[in-house]
This record gives C-alpha cells, sequence and structure tokens, in this order.
C-alpha cells in the first residue's frame, strides 16, 4: 500500500523519476489504455486470477493496493496525473506474486540493491509508512517498481509461484 501523504508524494515523486521512465495519461480517462509495454504483465495478472480495478483503492489515501487472498489489485486513477501509474501497477504486481500461492505476503526474495539516493529515499517512506513487519515485502515491491526488467521478472514470479 502506498499512502498519500506529502513526503510520501514527494519521495515516491523522487523514486519514480530516478528509477524509471514516466507513463503519464490525460486526466479524463476514466478507464486506462493499458501502455504496450504493461499489457504482458496485465496479461499475467488476469492468469493468476487477479482482478484489475483502476479506482480509488479501500484503504484510505493509498495510490494502490492489492488483496492477495481476495485476487485484487487497485490502482488509483490519480496515479496517471502523477506520472506514476506505471511504477504503483508494477508494485502493487509484486505483492500479487509475493501473495501465491497462500493469499499471504511473502518476500520472493529478489536483491533490493538500490543506488544511495534512492536507497535512502524509500527507507524513509518505510519508516513514516509502514510497520516494521512489512519493510521485507515493501522494499521488494519499491525496488522492483524501477528496475530495468522488473515486468519480465513480475511476470516470471506469477507463473511460477500462481499456479
Amino acid at each position: 500500500m502506498l499512502k498519500k501523504t506529502l513526503a510520501h508524494r514527494i519521495g515516491q515523486a523522487f523514486v519514480a523519476c530516478v528509477m524509471a521512465r514516466l507513463f503519464i495519461q490525460p486526466a479524463s480517462s476514466a478507464v486506462p489504455t493499458w501502455p504496450v509495454d504493461l499489457l504482458p504483465l496485465v496479461k499475467a495478472l488476469r492468469n493468476a486470477g487477479y482482478q484489475l480495478r483502476f479506482e480509488n483503492p479501500p484503504v484510505k489515501g493509498a495510490y494502490g493496493a492489492t488483496n492477495p487472498r481476495k485476487k485484487v489489485i487497485w490502482v488509483a486513477p490519480i496515479t496517471f496525473d502523477l506520472g506514476i501509474f506505471r511504477q504503483t501497477l508494477i508494485h502493487e504486481a509484486v505483492h500479487a506474486a509475493q501473495g501465491c500461492p497462500k493469499g499471504i505476503l511473502e518476500p520472493i526474495g529478489w536483491k533490493t540493491e538500490m543506488i544511495n539516493a534512492v536507497d535512502r529515499e524509500v527507507a524513509g517512506i518505510l519508516y513514516r509508512n509502514y510497520a516494521r513487519s512489512k519493510f521485507d515485502v515493501e522494499r521488494e515491491a519499491f525496488a522492483m517498481q524501477g528496475a530495468p526488467r522488473a515486468i519480465e521478472h513480475v511476470i516470471a514470479a506469477l507463473k511460477q509461484r500462481c499456479h
């Protein structure tokens, strides 16, 4: 889950800018038109049984949320305006893979090394917004959301873990 505090918005924008190219969709879009590079991820999530909802998550102030037990992912429409839709979807897709097969979030075991400035920003986001018990799964999701081959890795994890 990603909370919408001012500090978090600044941190999330910084992480998104540093770690990956931005995808921006006009604010008038009611339903996302999936970017071509995200279509394989969307298909893999659906094949794993996940329902994707382009609406505000049930968690107040969140940009995205994943319920691995019910296999539902929410991505808030404002993520388009903020230029973080792609990163948010990847972040939540990581949680989807982490939630398979038991419906409980468990780290996959990916390396979470990030450049120093990004690592410090992510650490700050974790300490300000998450319980310590969630640090490992959240750190993995933050690290993967901007990784160059994130989609490929998440798709492979979904196929392996969510049979």
